[in-house]
């Protein structure tokens, strides 16, 4: 069974555990900066900004599969001298432990607000094609994400410890405003892109991505305020709490079957990319007509700049969903260690007893929703030699909802070589706006291979997230027919 009797580590088992996924999924990354901003990227580069198709050097392209997999936090971590990922590879490895208990990673026991995400992303069949002015692209895939925000650093370490902390015994906490967002779900967008507007060696594009959501399951814990002491290992006193919480899992939450016996997608929804690009073209454009696609002729551009915001939308769960709230209600628990429960529902009414006198009282609806990580982004790529570019990328976060999965912070700077052939970038970056990085990628024809943490996999600090990507797609490109042989059409329109 999944959830058995426990004692005073109830808070800990549940914590640690969302923290330990977090933190070690063995392959992860982010953005995929040496892939999106590439004017290889195709289809995948809609994912950053829905216009940038068009702007393609490629007519069409097919993308098999393209994956994107994250886990960054700042509490547990593996110590560097500690950190042998190879060695983890093998068949029987040997992983260190830490602490009374021998958990596999350490925590740091600063003051610091804690963070952790994760966030996994797989692209599945892909197409993309560029008729002129005009562009489509229909894009699968499947996406989950887990988001710890502003965890104080007190919890984090009694969900590490256990209740038996006496250094944070006796001490007042008066928390607010943090939260534990998680969703799976598979899209199908559409992206649509246009150049409404030349004028001698000036251009602009704009598009658009529509996505139908389908989701497996979702959860989120959001405290407005809690103000508590831990007074010893087996009593709390929780002197106000203003919480929500919200479930739709494809788990029986009378006996913890999984999957349930319910529908296989719990909700549904829909979401939105715009994104506007402008391009400095190197020459002007050419009206030559051409008859194939394969015709078409791409002019290098001496800078672009893109916006685009993305991820507007959310889901809504309506399949075995249940919303319970406490609303500025306060208790004095004591033997919180002798506290059992069966299952979900055991111990949501166990809860709903404790702080309201009555076991269903919590339970106010049926219906959850959570939006997803709806974000700005900056995109600015400059042509400074052929075949040479350096792109500035940044990412900030919107919050369009009350409940809601986010999108850390992020700029990078990317210098990059990209031919037809092959491509390679460094991304260096501020994850956070923080915490520095330096990636490698490189491109072999289809096949695509990069991360934004390259430090993850030598033990160069402590490991507290790595991560990794790739992509195997075919590209189609501008001016290239079928035997190889390249047309260059005459520019009629050459402004510099």
């Amino acid at each position: 069974m999944l959830f058995q009797k426990i004692n005073q580590n109830l808070m800990r088992k549940i914590i640690i555990l969302i923290l330990l996924i977090v933190a070690f999924i063995q392959v992860k990354a982010q953005e995929m900066l040496g892939i999106v901003n590439s004017n290889y990227a195709g289809s995948v580069g809609s994912i950053i900004n829905p216009s940038s198709i068009v702007n393609s050097k490629l007519y069409m392209d097919i993308n098999l599969i393209t994956a994107d997999i994250f886990a960054e936090n700042n509490y547990l971590y593996i110590h560097k001298e500690d950190y042998k990922l190879f060695d983890y590879l093998k068949r029987e490895p040997q992983f260190p432990s830490y602490g009374k208990d021998n958990q596999a990673f350490d925590h740091y026991t600063d003051n610091k607000i804690k963070h952790a995400f994760s966030n996994i992303r797989i692209i599945g069949p892909s197409a993309m094609i560029v008729n002129g002015n005009h562009a489509f692209a229909l894009t699968t895939g499947v996406r989950t994400m887990v988001t710890l925000r502003r965890m104080p650093y007190e919890i984090a370490n009694f969900s590490y410890e256990g209740l038996n902390y006496p250094s944070q015994f006796n001490i007042n906490y008066k928390d607010y405003d943090f939260s534990l967002t998680s969703m799976a779900w598979g899209e199908i967008g559409l992206t649509y892109a246009y150049i409404f507007k030349k004028v001698y060696n000036n251009q602009w594009s704009a598009g658009i991505t529509v996505k139908k959501l389908f989701s497996y399951g979702g959860a989120y814990m959001n405290i407005n305020n809690i103000d508590y002491l831990v007074l010893n290992d087996s009593t709390v006193d929780i002197k106000n709490l203003d919480a929500e919480v919200g479930l739709s899992l494809p788990v029986d939450y009378t006996n913890n079957d999984f999957p349930d016996d319910g529908k296989f997608f719990k909700g549904g929804g829909f979401g939105l990319d715009l994104g506007i690009t402008y391009q400095k073209k190197a020459r002007g454009y050419s009206n030559r007509k051409y008859n194939k696609l394969c015709r078409q002729p791409y002019e290098d551009y001496v800078y672009r700049i893109g916006v685009s915001i993305l991820d507007i939308g959310g889901v809504k769960f309506k399949e075995n969903a249940e919303k319970h709230v406490y609303d500025n209600v306060s208790t004095y628990w004591e033997e919180i260690d002798t506290l059992t429960y069966n299952n979900i529902h055991d111990l949501s009414q166990t809860i709903s007893n404790q702080f309201y006198g009555d076991p269903n009282a919590s339970l106010i609806a049926d219906e959850i929703s959570i939006s997803l990580p709806t974000t700005l982004s900056l995109q600015i790529d400059y042509c400074y030699n052929k075949n040479w570019y350096i792109n500035t990328t940044f990412f900030y976060p919107l919050e369009l909802g009350k409940t809601y999965l986010q999108r850390p912070p992020q700029i990078s700077v990317t210098p990059r070589f990209e031919k037809r052939q092959y491509e390679f970038a460094i991304p260096i970056s501020l994850y956070n706006l923080k915490q520095p990085r330096i990636g490698l990628s490189a491109r072999i024809y289809f096949l695509t291979v990069g991360t934004d943490k390259l430090g993850g996999f030598f033990g160069f600090s402590d490991f507290t997230g790595m991560d990794i990507y790739f992509s195997v797609k075919f590209n189609f490109h501008k001016g290239f027919c079928f035997g190889g042989r390249r047309f260059l059409p005459c520019q009629n329109n050459e402004y510099r």
